[in-house]
């Protein structure tokens, strides 16, 4: 623990090559209390210390048990540290630091931790050989010394030492990662080793230039019947910014501090969670690390799995979305992904990627989101005045469709007025539920594509409603589709699909197929990967109440020979045989 504490505390180690330092340090405490007290007795204890030459060292951190602090008494201990300062290396077995003339205390330091501030001290070179002494007066009964000498030429080392008062406090672990729900187990013991049960113990949070805030750990009634401790760290409680460490409180019986320790919360390399504002700037703390001011930035700079939440603000930006992360928008209202024309406002590249809570619209030579990958969930957004809203890639079109992206949700948003398209899908099994899709030439355009949703949408006031296009096994479910201008659905050259219980209203003309029966079609088999069948229409509402099954027009061609050949063509009709009588109360659709 020393060391990691050291590593707070110094700003490094200089480099050297075979070298050794050995820190003798004897602790002596002079007491100026009663006789009586039961440990005024000077205590004299002696450590050898060693720093290898790669500078890890492996230091043994004393612990040393002190009278308690009495400050209305007016007696305080004082505590005396001497220690003997020796370096070796090949040419030299010995030297001694402070012999030679130039080595004086500058180069020794003395820290008293956040919770044991140092009043008093004097440090300075006693005889010879090495030997030194350092008096301070302790201002509480627990805390920590550390003694830190850097040796120009001949390395650095240190030693912790561990003041306490009539408890020991150990951890589980020395550190943890911020950022996560982590359980702490504590073991509290007396002098003897023997565990303490139903101490008083505390976690006390250290933050820039705060001694410590009054978060608690949870001390729950019958925690430490055996001595041990357990407390929940949660991620709600650690704040913005992972606190330099946590410090392990004990009290005793009349509430005075009798042991104490620290662990480590270790800020990660890489944060999982960042926070990004418009109007941050390098004055803001955590800035450059997960403080940004703008998106790109916080998704280059979150971890994988990690979420980037956007406050509100205005971001003209183009986003690449690579790594697996959660993309939040403060309120979807005033979150707002703005363009200035060219380039699409996010691409999403990598998998299991959610975005949630913006306003994206501008992008009017671009896309408000490009999917080219799987498992991606879209929703809680206005995607509007865009070229295209939101299209998925299918990648290379003479592959399977298995091969393109899939499992891709897109629900709960409001798409409209983009200029070419609303939404473009493609690739298998992806949904598109409880949207708002209007004012485009097409709501929704289905392509290349197999085994997708789309259901309990509203899809109203566009050129066409939905489109379906070399496709397989579409499923158009209970949507309103309703006011579109030329046509509801467009079916063309596809294979089962279901089109089953939507609401028909008001549009230009409800429905319309059209089947190619070919020769070519041959090679649309091949990409798709799947038999050529009729669509199935079911349980509509038509306008108004049906009693007959409802004829749905269409037109089948036939190649008569070689591809350059005319085809035949005839009109034809699909059968809806089981009209609703009257319009469905759809969940979900506004």
């Amino acid at each position: 623990m020393g060391r990691k504490n050291m590593k707070n505390y110094s700003t490094g180690t200089k480099a050297f090559a075979s070298c050794i330092i050995l820190l003798f340090i004897g602790l002596t405490i002079n007491p100026a209390l009663p006789a009586s007290h039961s440990r005024n007795t000077p205590i004299d204890e002696f450590v050898d210390l060693i720093i290898n030459d790669d500078g890890s060292g492996d230091p043994t951190d004393k612990e040393v048990d002190i009278p308690p602090y009495t400050p209305d008494s007016g007696i305080t201990p004082t505590l005396c540290i001497n220690f003997t300062i020796l370096g070796a290396n090949d040419s030299e077995l010995t030297r001694f630091y402070g012999d030679d003339p130039g080595e004086d205390w500058t180069s020794i330091t003395v820290y008293g931790d956040i919770l044991y501030p140092i009043n008093e001290t004097t440090l300075y070179h006693v005889g010879s050989q090495g030997d030194w002494n350092y008096i301070m007066t302790p201002t509480k009964q627990s805390g920590e010394i550390i003694l830190w000498i850097e040796w120009p030429e001949w390395g650095a080392d240190w030693e912790t030492i561990h003041i306490i008062n009539g408890s020991f406090v150990h951890p589980s672990v020395d550190s943890f990662a911020w950022g996560f729900d982590f359980k702490l187990t504590v073991t509290i013991k007396d002098m003897d080793m023997e565990a303490l049960k139903y101490s008083n113990v505390s976690l006390l949070w250290e933050e820039e230039n705060v001694e410590f805030n009054e978060t608690q750990g949870d001390n729950t009634l019958g925690n430490g019947r055996n001595g041990e401790y357990s407390f929940w760290i949660r991620q709600s409680e650690q704040g913005e910014l992972p606190p330099k460490n946590i410090t392990i409180a004990a009290y005793d019986e009349s509430s005075r501090l009798s042991g104490y320790t620290k662990i480590i919360m270790e800020r990660p390399n890489i944060p999982p969670l960042v926070f990004v504002d418009d109007d941050y700037n390098s004055s803001i703390p955590g800035w450059g690390y997960n403080h940004f001011n703008t998106i790109e930035l916080g998704v280059d700079s979150v971890d994988t799995n990690g979420t980037v939440l956007v406050f509100n603000g205005i971001y003209p930006e183009s986003i690449i979305l690579n790594k697996t992360l959660r993309l939040l928008g403060e309120d979807k209202y005033t979150t707002r992904i703005e363009g200035t024309g060219i380039g699409d406002a996010i691409n999403i590249t990598d998998d299991n990627v959610t975005i949630q809570g913006f306003t994206i619209r501008n992008y009017t030579e671009g896309n408000g989101i490009i999917i080219a990958s799987n498992n991606n969930k879209i929703m809680d957004n206005i995607i509007a005045d865009n070229m295209a809203g939101i299209v998925t890639y299918y990648g290379n079109p003479f592959e399977t469709i298995s091969s393109n992206t899939g499992y891709n949700i897109i629900t709960h948003n409001r798409i409209i007025s983009n200029t070419e398209g609303n939404i473009g899908l493609s690739g298998f099994n992806n949904s598109i539920i409880d949207n708002v899709i209007s004012s485009s030439p097409f709501g929704i355009m289905v392509m290349v594509s197999a085994s997708n949703t789309v259901s309990q949408n509203t899809i109203v006031d566009n050129e066409i409603g939905v489109g379906i296009l070399a496709s397989y096994h579409t499923i158009v479910t209970q949507n309103n589709i309703s006011q579109n201008e030329k046509l509801g659905v467009f079916d063309f050259c596809t294979s089962n699909t279901i089109i089953r219980q939507n609401n028909f209203i008001g549009n230009g003309q409800q429905a319309y197929f059209r089947q190619t029966i070919a020769l070519r079609f041959g090679l649309l088999h091949t990409i798709l990967n799947c038999p050529i069948n009729r669509s199935i229409w079911d349980e509509n509402y038509w306008e108004k109440p049906r009693i007959l099954p409802y004829p749905i027009p269409g037109l089948i061609s036939f190649n008569r020979g070689f591809v350059t050949d005319p085809p035949y063509r005839f009109n034809f009709f699909q059968i809806d045989r089981h009209p609703a009588k009257t319009p469905y109360d759809i969940p979900g659709a506004e």
